[in-house]
């Protein structure tokens, strides 16, 4: 027994001493996080003050939709119908100045609504919803506590309709996914954007029947009976675009 004891390895006291001062890898804040986080989300957020328009947060999509600048791809980017103006949220044109200003004021009730800014073809759609609790009823409960924090609603989240409907990087991953081939992950990218068999064709200078073929394994892969429902499948796939990430860590850094 004697002899167990002494062969046991022994334990250096100091060990568990020095384990915890080891320099542990950086972690990000939970603040940084949170915006890593939303601006992993496809749509364009803008948090405003109610009152005095000031911009109080935007995730990457959200300062593209009210610069009105060029997307990440070089795409040039419609009118949203929105800028920013010294740091203030503001409506680009006169007409929709006093659209905004009511939509804003309803939020202070609680009340939703959907902004229809622009004109004809370059119409943009923002939905407008109140965060925290209506002026009205600020007296919170334990059971409206649980699911809001008790803040007055003099804040609004401004979500900007999506520019496309799903973007390539995502559309290319879900035909890699499906074992699609090349061509047919370009053809399944093209119809996702609005074109027509004929101009799928025209473009690549193939035969529409090419294109037809291509369009039957597309269907037969993604287990689906029409291209239609190949739309829709994709439509609700989660946001997987590179540049949705690399623009996160920058915003993160500034």
């Amino acid at each position: 027994m004697v002899e167990l004891m002494n062969s046991a390895p022994r334990q250096d006291p100091n060990s568990a001493a020095s384990a915890c001062m080891r320099p542990r890898p950086p972690e990000f804040p939970e603040l940084d996080l949170l915006r890593l986080t939303l601006n992993q989300v496809d749509y364009g957020l803008v948090v405003v003050n109610v009152t005095s328009r000031a911009l109080q947060y935007a995730n990457a999509l959200g300062h593209d939709a009210l610069e009105g600048t060029a997307d990440h791809f070089g795409n040039k980017r419609y009118d949203t119908g929105l800028q920013l103006v010294q740091g203030c949220v503001a409506a680009r044109r006169a007409a929709n100045v006093e659209q905004l200003r009511r939509t804003l004021e309803r939020t202070r009730a609680g009340v939703r609504g959907l902004l229809s800014l622009g004109v004809g073809e370059q119409t943009c759609a923002v939905a407008v919803m109140p965060l925290g609790t209506p002026v009205d009823d600020s007296t919170p409960t334990f059971a409206s506590y649980a699911a809001e924090p008790a803040i007055l609603a003099c804040h609004a989240l401004l979500v900007f309709a999506k520019q496309q409907l799903c973007d390539s990087s995502t559309v290319a991953l879900f035909a890699r996914e499906r074992g699609l081939t090349s061509a047919e992950g370009q053809v399944l990218a093209q119809v996702c954007r609005g074109l027509r068999p004929s101009e799928i064709a025209d473009h690549h200078g193939v035969q529409i029947s090419t294109v037809r073929t291509q369009l039957r394994n597309i269907r037969l892969k993604t287990c689906c009976d029409t291209i239609g429902e190949v739309i829709r499948k994709v439509s609700v796939l989660p946001p997987m675009a590179r540049h949705l990430s690399g623009h996160a860590a920058a915003l993160v850094r500034q």
